[in-house]
């Protein structure tokens, strides 16, 4: 899944808006974290991760020097490393990057596929949580994930909101193969 030129113009809209929020970082080096959804197979988020950091220095100066924060997000385990930029660009970070399959018992009918979905759910909570917790200093954070139904069926929204506010839904820039949105839709509609 490349960027269209279509996405990219989306995505373009969606970075500026996020860095000319009032009270947002202006100057100096500018710290983003990207968020990878682990449901993606290595080739998909290595393609995807460079067109957008290359999509980004097209874009501004800002973005070439930035501190990188890479954030791994499977259902066990979230995994951040600070990289350069060329790292991710050039495709080679993602050598050693294994994508999380879908459990066996997730397809099957019944009580089995509701525990699969309070997991997702418990996992969307714990991703924003942690993105609250350690990477408030992002000025920017793109959360790349191929299942956005995922992020917008979480029972318990009070909770959602308190892990969005006061800064990251400003921050956060949501990716799926069907489209770019701000965070905030994704707080307004929770």
């Amino acid at each position: 899944m490349a960027l269209t030129p279509v996405r990219n113009l989306q995505l373009h809209n969606q970075i500026e808006r996020v860095l000319h929020v009032q009270g947002n970082y202006q100057g100096g080096i500018l710290e983003m974290a990207i968020v990878v959804d682990r449901a993606y197979d290595k080739e998909t988020v290595r393609t995807l991760c460079a067109d957008l950091i290359t999509s980004c220095k097209k874009q501004s100066e800002v973005f070439r020097n930035i501190r990188l924060n890479m954030i791994l997000w499977g259902r066990k385990e979230i995994c951040t490393k600070t990289v350069a930029a060329a790292y991710v660009q050039m495709g080679t970070f993602f050598d050693s990057y294994e994508a999380e399959e879908m459990p066996a018992y997730a397809i099957e009918q019944g009580h089995r596929k509701e525990a699969v979905k309070l997991e997702a759910e418990q996992s969307v909570m714990e991703i924003m949580e942690y993105l609250k917790k350690f990477h408030a200093r992002s000025k920017l954070v793109l959360l790349l994930t191929p299942d956005r139904e995922k992020l917008y069926h979480v029972s318990d929204r009070d909770r959602l909101q308190q892990a969005l506010s006061p800064f990251l839904k400003q921050k956060l820039v949501l990716i799926y193969p069907e489209g770019i949105e701000a965070g905030v839709r994704l707080f307004m509609q929770s």
